[in-house]
């Protein structure tokens, strides 16, 4: 067992190093011993903006409100019943918003494919006006954010597992279940790298 949770404490900084120098966007999921009470059993979708540092979302805490609650002052809004989640700590009181598109627009991060992360409120207007769209449409209050080489320091320290960006986890995975599906996921992957690592 003292084995065993060894293993656990060290695959994260052993196999993800050099998180940062991705292009592409990843999934953090939380050690269990992540002792923020922010980031505590999460699961962040993270982005790697060329301008700053890493920033993200965290996909599984809804706030109980749902985007017409918080906008019931405007007609185009306040009909919708999309929940919220609590992006993270970072300037709680704004919104962030994913959503699919064919073309890449101006103000949005890349996700996977053809999704995208913004916070631009002309684009929000556009999108909320979709609501045939509604399906592929998420929304966070606040963000999750990092200074330059401070998510690797992490990731290096074992505060997160890491994995590829997977769709769906967005739109296909219960948010209850969400960080206990991923932490197995993310533990047997890392343990088969590490046993396949030490059969060389």
């Amino acid at each position: 067992m003292i084995r065993l949770l060894a293993l656990l404490v060290l695959i994260p900084a052993l196999a993800w190093a050099g998180v940062e120098d991705s292009d592409e966007a990843v999934l953090l999921v939380a050690h269990p011993r992540m002792d923020d009470p922010n980031f505590s059993e999460t699961v962040v979708l993270v982005t790697f903006p060329q301008d700053s540092g890493p920033m993200g979302v965290v996909l599984n805490r809804p706030i109980g409100a749902t985007l017409g609650e918080l906008f019931d002052q405007d007609p185009a809004v306040r009909e919708r019943q999309d929940m919220v989640h609590a992006g993270g700590p970072v300037q709680p009181d704004g919104l962030l918003f994913i959503f699919r598109s064919a073309e890449h627009p101006v103000k949005a991060l890349p996700v996977v494919d053809d999704i995208y992360l913004s916070a631009d409120g002309k684009l929000f207007d556009v999108l909320v006006k979709k609501t045939e769209e509604a399906p592929s449409q998420r929304f966070y209050a606040g963000y999750a954010g990092w200074a330059e080489g401070q998510l690797d320091a992490e990731v290096q320290r074992g505060d997160w597992y890491v994995l590829p960006m997977d769709v769906d986890v967005l739109y296909g995975m219960s948010e209850e279940s969400m960080w206990e599906t991923l932490f197995v996921r993310a533990t047997s992957k890392f343990a088969a790298a590490a046993r396949s690592g030490n059969s060389r």
